[in-house]
C-alpha cells in the first residue's frame, strides 16, 4: 500500500455520529474537526460580562437572534446559578447564556429558539453546550439550518446525555446554508425554560470529498519532494 493509499484510508475511517438525509452529525470535536475545512471559532473571550440585546453581532461575525421565546441572554463566566454552565475556551472563562432566574421574579419559561447567522454559506456548525437538561424536556432539541430564507435541513437532534455536563454536537451539510436555528424544547409550555450556555461557536466551509483527496496528495507529493 502507497503512502496515497494509506492517507485515504486513513481520512475514509473518521465516521459521523449518524447520517440524516444530506447532514452527517458528530458528537466528538475532534473528528468534526477532521471533516471540515478552514474554520471560525467564536468563543465569546472579546465579549463584555452584561446581559445582551438580540440580535447581537459579536467580534467573529457570529451573529445571533433569540427566533421565539422570552428568555434573556447573556455573556457570563463562571455558574452563578448552579445550573452547569461551563466555559470550554482554553485559558478563557465566558459563554454565552440564555435564561436566567430574576430575584424575586417568575422563572422564565417555555421553549425558545436561538438562530445563528454565519454572513455568509457554510457547510459546516458545531457547538459545545452546557446546562442542557433534556430529561426535563423532549430528549434532544430541533436543529434547522436556513439558505436565504428556505429550509436545507430540519431534523431532531438526541441528546447525548442526560444532566448538566458539556455535550459537543457538530453538522456537516452536503448543500450550503447560512442560518442554523437550535430550537430548546420544554413538553410543558408552564415548566422553567432549560436554560443552557453555548461556547466555542464554530462554523466553516467544507472541501468537497474529492478536493480534500487532491489536497492530501498534494501534500504528500510536497513531503515526498522534500525528502
Amino acid at each position: 500500500m502507497n503512502l496515497c493509499t494509506i492517507t485515504l484510508a486513513m481520512l475514509a475511517t473518521t465516521t459521523a455520529l449518524t447520517n440524516a438525509g444530506g447532514l452527517s452529525i458528530y458528537d466528538n470535536r475532534a473528528d468534526f474537526n477532521i471533516n471540515t475545512g478552514p474554520q471560525t471559532i467564536e468563543d465569546f473571550e472579546a465579549e463584555q460580562l452584561a446581559q445582551i440585546a438580540m440580535p447581537s453581532v459579536f467580534s467573529s461575525g457570529l451573529g445571533a437572534n433569540l427566533f421565539n421565546g422570552s428568555v434573556t441572554s447573556y455573556i457570563e463566566a463562571g455558574d452563578p446559578d448552579g445550573y452547569g454552565f461551563q466555559n470550554t475556551t482554553a485559558g478563557g472563562r465566558k459563554y454565552l447564556r440564555f435564561g436566567h432566574n430574576i430575584p424575586g421574579a417568575a422563572g422564565e419559561t417555555g421553549s425558545y429558539s436561538v438562530d445563528f447567522t454565519f454572513g455568509g454559506g457554510v457547510q459546516a456548525f458545531g457547538f459545545d453546550i452546557s446546562g442542557f437538561q433534556p430529561q426535563d424536556g423532549a430528549d434532544g432539541f430541533n436543529l434547522t439550518l436556513f439558505s436565504n430564507g428556505q429550509i436545507v435541513e430540519d431534523l431532531f437532534v438526541p441528546a447525548t446525555q442526560n444532566g448538566f455536563d458539556v455535550e459537543f454536537f457538530g453538522f456537516v451539510a452536503d448543500a450550503s446554508f447560512d442560518t442554523a436555528r437550535v430550537n430548546i424544547p420544554v413538553l410543558n409550555t408552564n415548566s422553567t425554560a432549560d436554560y443552557v450556555a453555548f461556547d466555542e461557536v464554530t462554523w466553516s466551509t467544507v472541501p468537497t470529498p474529492a478536493s480534500a483527496s487532491l489536497l492530501a496528495l498534494g501534500g504528500l507529493i510536497a513531503t515526498r519532494r522534500k525528502r
